[in-house]
């Protein structure tokens, strides 16, 4: 079994901490005024229906954007945990050296 790589393998280097928490941050500081303005809109009693309508249209081009944001991080994050144990993100259960080789026999 070969040893693990000390340096990463990839072609980019790993994501500093600071970068993930800028992320994070810019997913809340976007995510936030949304979930607030929508909470108070569906508290309010005896809206039009066609308001309603509208109102459920954009939640859920809303939730569709944001739960794509948060799918791209943590897809991101997984990448960039493979490339810091040496390891190709696509492929993790091959070991560097192998370049392609399966280790089924």
């Amino acid at each position: 079994m070969p040893a693990p790589a000390k340096e990463p393998q990839g072609g980019n280097p790993p994501a500093s901490k600071e970068e993930a928490r800028r992320r994070i941050t810019r997913l809340t500081y976007w995510s936030l005024p949304f979930v607030g303005v929508f909470a108070v809109l569906n508290l309010i009693p005896n809206i039009p229906w066609p308001w309603r309508i509208a109102m459920l249209a954009v939640e859920v081009v809303f939730v569709i954007v944001y739960g794509r944001a948060v799918i791209r991080s943590s897809l991101r994050h997984r990448d960039e945990y493979w490339r810091e144990r040496g390891r190709d993100p696509k492929h993790p259960e091959r070991f560097p050296n192998d370049a392609g080789n399966d280790d089924r026999q």
